[in-house]
């Protein structure tokens, strides 16, 4: 049994340790989340790296959780167990807003810090079997803080409306033994709602125009790998009316490994010339049925088209009307 408990240890520590880039003195540790559950229940310990600056080729976390996420709602299946607020720079960094009472509980430590990002750990105890665990990050605070009287059976606070775009969640599938299970990282995916770009707006017949672009989340930071796809991807590039221009490529399924520009290229094709419009599209919904689907509306993703740009295509010389005015003598 105690050589049990010693693997569990070390394999908590080895996965707290796989978290964030770059170097530079960290805080002490926070004391650890329970790790011991009760008979009949098992807890997973989970490793998130929260990025503290722009992310960058040489220091990136495991995971893409945007460096301005203000507040986390946890999920166990179709039930929100957990809210808590962020202030990475204060004591202490996560202000519960809701805990649920019963046999699923979340039990955030502090985060350490490196350069780059915040190292942050939270242990789940909930019953033996399968679990689909949900984790939802927002821009901006939501609700209130928990006070310390409990408002309805033994729940801690009250479910927040969530406001403000999603900016980036993940699923992790967990099938809980009793006692502790090793321990997991969980991969968060960016939710890209906004977009920059630039590029002429007007081109002639047959020429090439590169558009530079970088997509965002609901907090102004670009999405970057290791988050293998946006979730609510592809993102595409389409053209009204069509017949016009191209576009290559017309469809991003994967973000960048870096911060930094993309691009797509928009060629004039007829000869007539014209002015279409280019819209950005995404999805409205997780392309992973999400238990949150249950909790936040429409409000809280992002529409299915992100933006548009007008541009324009002269026609080709030969299809400009000339007229030439002759002189009689």
């Amino acid at each position: 049994m105690r050589a049990r408990h010693l693997a569990a240890l070390a394999a908590m520590l080895a996965v707290a340790a796989c978290g964030g880039g770059g170097g530079g003195a960290t805080n002490p540790a926070a004391p650890a989340a329970p790790t011991t559950a009760p008979q009949g229940l098992g807890t997973i310990p989970m490793t998130i790296s929260i990025p503290r600056g722009t992310p960058s080729s040489s220091a990136r976390s495991p995971q893409f959780l945007s460096p301005s996420v203000a507040a986390l709602a946890v999920y166990d299946g179709a039930t929100l167990i957990y809210v808590a607020n962020l202030a990475l720079d204060s004591t202490p960094q996560f202000t519960t807003v809701y805990a649920k009472s019963g046999s699923t509980t979340v039990a955030f430590g502090s985060c350490t810090f490196t350069s780059s990002a915040a190292i942050c750990t939270l242990t789940i105890t909930s019953t033996i079997g399968a679990h689909l665990f949900d984790l939802i990050g927002y821009p901006t605070s939501q609700g209130t803080q928990a006070q310390t009287a409990q408002r309805k059976v033994s729940d801690t606070g009250t479910p927040p409306v969530f406001a403000g775009v999603i900016s980036s969640e993940g699923e992790l599938s967990a099938n809980l033994s009793p006692g502790t299970n090793p321990g997991q990282t969980l991969t968060l995916l960016g939710v890209a709602s906004k977009i920059i770009f630039a590029g002429l707006s007007e081109a002639a017949f047959n020429s090439v125009t590169t558009y530079g672009y970088r997509l965002q989340d609901s907090t102004n930071s670009q999405i970057v790998l290791p988050g293998n796809a946006y979730d609510n991807g592809p993102i595409t590039i389409t053209a009204a009316p069509s017949g016009i221009v191209t576009i290559a490529p017309n469809s991003i399924a994967t973000p960048p490994a870096a911060v930094g520009d993309q691009n797509f290229t928009v060629t004039c094709v007829n000869a007539s010339g014209g002015t279409v419009t280019i819209s950005f599209g995404a999805r409205t919904s997780p392309n992973t049925a999400y238990a949150s689907g249950l909790t936040y509306s429409t409000g809280n993703y992002s529409g299915a088209t992100i933006t548009t740009t007008p541009f324009t295509c002269d026609p080709a010389t030969s299809t400009i009307p000339i007229t030439v005015q002759g002189k009689h003598s």
